[in-house]
């Protein structure tokens, strides 16, 4: 295997600017109201109490992120379009499927699916976004 510098900056920039995109996704006042009432829940009136999927959601961003940049790495991606495609591409193949089969097994509503694998697309296009801007700078 080629040996190829690793974009620690863009890896994790791409991290947590997905991360940070669901805190803003999920907000009531954006798709958060929209995806309780999809799923059939009730919003919580009071503080978050349980900071453990933030945590988890945070780490699994890091591991796409660092997949994403090998990738980006060992296909010798240096353009804007290959970037985006890239993003598309692993959507396509490895979050968009096991989103919308596991709501056909679950029963999960199809809008709240639609939110959920929007913000996976949104997410993957935060990695592309990083490396593109840090390629830039």
């Amino acid at each position: 295997m080629a040996y190829f510098p690793f974009p620690y900056l863009a890896t994790a920039s791409g991290a947590l600017l997905a991360f940070f995109l669901g805190m803003v996704w999920y907000h009531p006042k954006v798709l958060g109201a929209h995806w309780i009432k999809a799923r059939g829940s009730e919003a919580s009136s009071g503080p978050v109490r349980d900071v453990l999927p933030f945590f988890v959601s945070l780490a699994l961003w890091f591991i796409a992120s660092c997949f994403y940049s090998f990738l980006v790495g060992l296909l010798h991606i240096n353009e804007v379009n290959g970037y985006i495609s890239l993003a598309c591409l692993l959507w396509v193949a490895f979050a968009m499927p096991p989103i919308i089969m596991g709501s056909l097994y679950t029963g999960y509503p199809f809008q709240a699916v639609a939110i959920d694998a929007g913000y996976h697309l949104a997410g993957y296009y935060m990695f592309a976004l990083s490396h593109i801007a840090i390629g830039i700078v």
